[in-house]
């Protein structure tokens, strides 16, 4: 029950995403699948799922179960064939139970008289759950689910048994990991391989490389479209990784340092008509006794050009916090103060921009970006006064913008969507740094990105630091806390617990961890 592909090439205009690309996924295995952001990992997964359909010149062959086809024509021909996904964003409604989203994709059992028979569906569902070693019960509510429980009912569900087991020929893992805490992560994995022990072949698409070391029996790296390698996982070493995954142009992994010469954030500002964040005598961001949602009595402060980040288990408000400052979510008590102002008790996100306040929110894609609208639109939004009819200032701006945050391909025109996940992001974050914030949140930041394009990010948070941009970072990685942040505060029941600080050896990801998960 294996599955294969050869020469498999797909083109959009100015860009060539997958060049002859020739893969064999075999039974039992879990095949990583790896790249920089733009290599063309989501492209060939959408090959292999009918999304998009490759070059025919080129020879196209899929093959499975020795039945060979050119392509798959739509999603429903991938599947029919035994292609199942499991995508980044498991594909859940938070305010129906278990049961339900199974039913959702399954059906619903029926009576005789057309009535929904619950007891069959809540059976059939704590069945389906008991299959796959999940002790979940089939009522409860999806929203109540940890990130590695969403993504394992996703999974049960992709998979079915049975009848439907038996015509599953692939699992496709598509950055279903990237949401799962480092804490969770392990109970998650240990599903994979069950899986895998079944006799499925497992395509796993993700950027954890310690994962990828602990789990996967074979790995492929690609890098602008082309397949650079391919082997047993281990004839090849994480730095090895890396460095086939980086792009010829690109900096070495850990070479995040300070830019040299005149900064390109100073350029921006210039052309988006902003300045630096002036120097304020003071707490640029002071927190008293805020309270709201799982907040309580919140207190903290910061200072200009400081990077400072957040942890704490679901519940402690660290969800909630960005949130509040960005003016998504009302503050019931408390007062915040930007720069000695006193911010308005009924904030909203206008209000959080107008007072220079940028949130990059953690669900890129239905609060970061517009899909359908182009990367200069995305990009320019914010400021759209600034640009109104000066097409050569707009010009000059995107080629900047794009070039400063290495957004690739640097297609102005190119829809949102078309773009992969961490180019999104660091147009996501491009987008609200060229707009000089006085403090910057950004929520989960390197959220389903490749460690190249994470070094672009952090590199970016280090400059904006360095111009006087205040920055808090919300982040389920403790290791990229401990590399990035000054300081890191841990929340527990809405409130601050512990300070950990690069000043008095305490930020460590060992103690940030110990500190969030204790």
């Amino acid at each position: 029950m294996a599955i294969s592909v050869k020469n498999i090439t797909v083109t959009f205009p100015g860009v060539v995403a997958l060049d002859r690309v020739s893969l064999d996924f075999l039974p039992g295995r879990v095949h990583a699948v790896l790249g920089a952001n733009g290599s063309g990992k989501s492209t060939l997964v959408k090959v292999l799922t009918g999304v998009y359909q490759p070059d025919p010149s080129a020879g196209a062959q899929i093959t499975i179960d020795e039945k060979t086809i050119e392509r798959f024509d739509n999603p429903t021909v991938s599947k029919e064939a035994g292609v199942s996904v499991v995508h980044q964003e498991a594909p859940l409604i938070n305010v129906l139970s278990v049961a339900e989203n199974v039913a959702l994709f399954k059906g619903y059992p029926k009576r005789p008289h057309g009535a929904i028979d619950w007891r069959a569906l809540y059976s059939q569902t704590e069945s389906l759950l008991r299959f796959y070693g999940l002790d979940i019960d089939a009522r409860r509510m999806v929203h109540s689910l940890s990130a590695s429980e969403r993504g394992m009912v996703a999974m049960a569900i992709a998979l079915g048994k049975d009848d439907d087991l038996k015509r599953t020929k692939a699992l496709i893992l598509d950055e279903a990991d990237a949401s799962i805490p480092e804490a969770e992560a392990e109970r998650f994995l240990r599903h994979v391989k069950g899986i895998a022990k079944l006799g499925i072949p497992v395509i796993m698409v993700t950027h954890r490389l310690k994962e990828v070391k602990t789990i996967c029996d074979d790995v492929t790296i690609l890098n602008d479209g082309r397949q650079v390698f391919s082997g047993p996982i281990g004839s090849i070493s994480e730095q090895e990784i890396i460095s086939k995954m980086l792009r010829q142009d690109q900096p070495a992994p850990g070479d995040a340092g300070q830019p040299s010469g005149e900064s390109t954030l100073q350029e921006l500002w210039a052309l988006c008509g902003r300045t630096a964040p002036p120097a304020y005598d003071g707490p640029v961001l002071r927190v008293d006794r805020l309270t709201a949602a799982n907040l309580n009595g919140l207190s903290f402060q910061m200072e200009r050009g400081e990077v400072v980040g957040f942890v704490g288990i679901p519940d402690s408000g660290v969800n909630e916090l960005p949130m509040v400052l960005g003016g998504d979510i009302p503050r019931e008590s408390g007062d915040i103060l930007l720069a000695g102002k006193p911010l308005p008790k009924r904030m909203t996100p206008r209000k959080a921009i107008q007072s220079g306040i940028m949130l990059q929110p953690t669900d890129r894609f239905r609060q970061g970006g517009v899909m359908s609208a182009s990367l200069r639109d995305n990009m320019l939004l914010p400021n759209e006064r600034r640009f109104w009819h000066k097409r050569r200032r707009v010009k000059e701006t995107m080629e900047k913008a794009v070039s400063a945050f290495d957004v690739r391909p640097q297609i102005a025109a190119m829809p949102f969507g078309k773009f992969s996940g961490g180019n999104q992001q660091k147009a996501i974050i491009g987008k609200w740094l060229q707009l000089c914030p006085t403090l910057f949140v950004m929520d989960d930041p390197t959220y389903g990105v490749d460690p190249a394009a994470r070094q672009k990010i952090f590199s970016s948070i280090r400059e904006a630091s360095g111009q006087g941009v205040s920055i808090i970072v919300f982040s389920t990685e403790p290791e990229q806390l401990a590399y990035i942040c000054t300081r890191v505060l841990v929340l527990r029941a809405g409130q601050i617990v512990q300070e950990l600080s690069q000043k008095d050896g305490t930020l460590t990801r060992e103690s940030i961890a110990r500190w969030c998960y204790a």
